[in-house]
């Protein structure tokens, strides 16, 4: 099939109500232009710089939530050469103190070891997500306050910066803020 367009949030995981992020699309939108389109309605039309260009949300309501998708379209007449997949953004309230992502042996190691990611957090009912910045969706969902999430035989695509953030079952739920990112480096 034709490539996609790549679409990302940054920072990943739940947006915050009032908040900003960046969404960003790429593709080799040669002499293009990208628009971005939030339940199938037009929002905003960027040309790329390179071949990227990074859509600014900011103050964001409940409003904002919704699929996105980047279009890459070309002429007057507005050919579409290329489509991402659909991103999911929700804006939330985010509570309470921030999930610890740990990684061990440590946050440098040589390809092909073995890397374990810890998310830590106060409360034992919370369900915690991994993200991997540039990466949409979700990495990985811990089942429970001691889940690992294990990287066997790391390779160069494994590097980048992780994050973790918790959703809280209680009621009403409610999501953590995000963890500090964690840089993994493959040498």
């Amino acid at each position: 099939g034709d490539p996609r367009v790549i679409i990302y949030l940054q920072p990943p995981g739940v947006t915050p109500l009032g908040g900003s992020a960046i969404i960003h699309c790429e593709y080799q939108c040669n002499g293009g232009t990208f628009v971005l389109y939030r339940s199938g309605e037009k929002i905003s039309t960027l040309k790329p710089y390179g071949k990227r260009a990074e859509f600014l949300i900011s103050n964001v309501t409940r409003s904002f939530s919704g699929p996105y998708t980047c279009h890459c379209m070309h002429g007057d007449n507005g050919t579409m050469l290329a489509r991402s997949d659909i991103l999911e953004v929700l804006v939330e309230e985010l509570q309470g103190p921030k999930p610890v992502l740990s990684i061990l042996p440590g946050h440098e190691v040589t390809a092909g070891s073995d890397v374990l990611l810890r998310c830590t957090f106060w409360n034992d009912s919370a369900i915690c997500f991994l993200y991997l910045e540039g990466r949409p969706g979700t990495l990985y969902q811990f089942s429970d306050k001691e889940a690992t999430f294990q990287l066997s035989q790391v390779e160069l695509g494994n590097a980048g910066r992780y994050i973790c953030q918790c959703f809280i079952k209680q009621t009403p739920p409610a999501w953590s803020s995000l963890s500090e990112f964690l840089e993994l480096v493959v040498r």
